[in-house]
């Protein structure tokens, strides 16, 4: 009688059918143990019918949903998150850390929430069920160690509805554009696609543009990420234009506003030097300070070579190279041009200039704020010829000097808006 009384007491402890789920009122009453093991009967259950249904043992999780030849599935890709990436500057790849959220119809997960008091089943492993293998389209040799993929959060409704968060860790290759160097841009990208039923998963975007459905709020890096590049698309796959795939695409600009400030404020301070070089004074002095500002400018330019990338800047020229190029050929220009007319200033002349080419240099040297020389001093044996002649000269020399001036800022200015712009 014991021994019975025990066989009886297994038995009813081991109830595949949870025939006490029909003393339920409320299911939010059920202790959470209780709860997990109604779940596990109504897996049970519909592991029993899926095998039924598909003539195979363990079905529900080897085998797809479908039944029919030519059937497909649609897997709707709710929407995707982006919670962490780092750049590798070496090999133009960037790590990317995420998830997308999938949904797809599996009818065999279907069951009556009045008989079984829940609407929601949750799969507590991955390998319960049979998911769609979304993975990456590299070689396996080339992603097993770096890509990685993984389903995380599957439950089901009723009806068959199954949602998951697909986890992945990826490695994309980027195409760097270093035109507004130092806050250069970057746009990443890797592909998802099934690669066993690669005609079978038919892709279903939840948003019409794929630039709503990536979340990039709560992402840790120290890049500015730009929205405009970054998406979420439908593509078919290469070499089958069957098959689909997912492309996810991440742009990104450098934040980085202390290197930009660090390679900019030099060049520019020299540029000033040079800008303000007339107003020195005579000739020497403006060469002496124009020579300064070639000397800090190649002194800038050394800086900005050491924080060139490893690899160069490919086919892109950065516009803060140009415009280093363009301050130093303006500075040297500026500085042969003081030097010719300093020497040609020099050159005794006993001939004087035309009466209006004096008058009309004089005029600008008294109008420009620029540099001007002094008049030559006499020792009272030249002729008074001589005196007059090397005075006009000069002043047209002056004037000379002040109008190439003033072209060369006015063409370092514009030169320097369309560089920036």
């Amino acid at each position: 009688m014991l021994a019975l009384a025990l066989v009886t007491v297994a038995v009813a402890a081991y109830d595949i059918d949870c025939k006490w789920k029909s003393n339920i009122s409320d299911i939010e009453d059920v202790a959470h143990h209780k709860y997990q093991v109604l779940e596990e009967c109504l897996f049970y259950k519909l592991t029993s019918e899926a095998d039924r249904m598909q003539d195979k043992s363990n079905a529900l999780m080897m085998l797809p949903p479908t039944v029919a030849a030519g059937e497909t599935l649609e897997v709707q890709v709710l929407d995707g998150s982006i919670t962490e990436m780092w750049m590798n500057e070496v090999f133009k790849e960037m790590n990317i850390n995420g998830y997308l959220k999938l949904s797809w119809k599996d009818r065999r997960l279907r069951w009556n929430p009045e008989e079984w008091k829940t609407e929601n089943l949750r799969l507590k492993s991955m390998g319960r069920l049979w998911s769609p293998d979304i993975n990456s389209d590299k070689l396996q040799t080339g992603s097993q160690s770096t890509d990685f993929v993984n389903y995380h959060d599957i439950q089901s409704n009723y009806n068959g509805n199954v949602t998951a968060r697909l986890e992945f860790r990826m490695k994309a290759q980027c195409v760097i554009d270093y035109t507004e160097y130092p806050n250069d841009r970057k746009h990443c990208c890797f592909n998802l696609q099934s690669t066993l039923y690669k005609r079978y998963v038919k892709f279903i975007m939840e948003h019409g543009d794929g630039h709503e459905m990536l979340n990039t709020k709560d992402i840790r890096t120290n890049w500015h990420v730009d929205p405009t590049w970054t998406w979420i698309m439908k593509l078919n796959q290469e070499n089958d234009n069957r098959a689909e795939r997912l492309e996810v695409c991440v742009g990104v600009v450098r934040k980085s506003s202390t290197l930009a400030v660090e390679l900019t404020l030099p060049v520019l301070i020299s540029a000033l030097i040079l800008l303000l070089a007339p107003f020195f004074g005579k000739f020497n002095q403006q060469i002496y300070v124009k020579m300064f500002a070639l000397l800090l400018q190649f002194m800038s330019f050394q800086f900005l070579s050491e924080k060139t990338p490893q690899l160069g800047f490919g086919d892109n020229i950065p516009k803060i190279y140009i415009f280093y190029a363009f301050t130093i050929g303006m500075t040297v220009l500026s500085l042969i041009a003081t030097v010719m007319i300093s020497a040609m200033s020099r050159v005794k002349r006993k001939v004087p200039p035309a009466h209006r080419y004096t008058l009309l240099a004089s005029l600008l040297n008294a109008n420009l704020c620029c540099g001007s020389e002094e008049e030559p001093t006499t020792d009272g044996t030249s002729s008074k010829m001589s005196q007059d002649a090397t005075s006009d000269w000069l002043q047209i020399h002056s004037a000379l000097n002040n109008l190439s001036s003033i072209l060369l800022l006015f063409i370092y200015i514009i030169g320097a808006i369309v560089i920036a712009f």
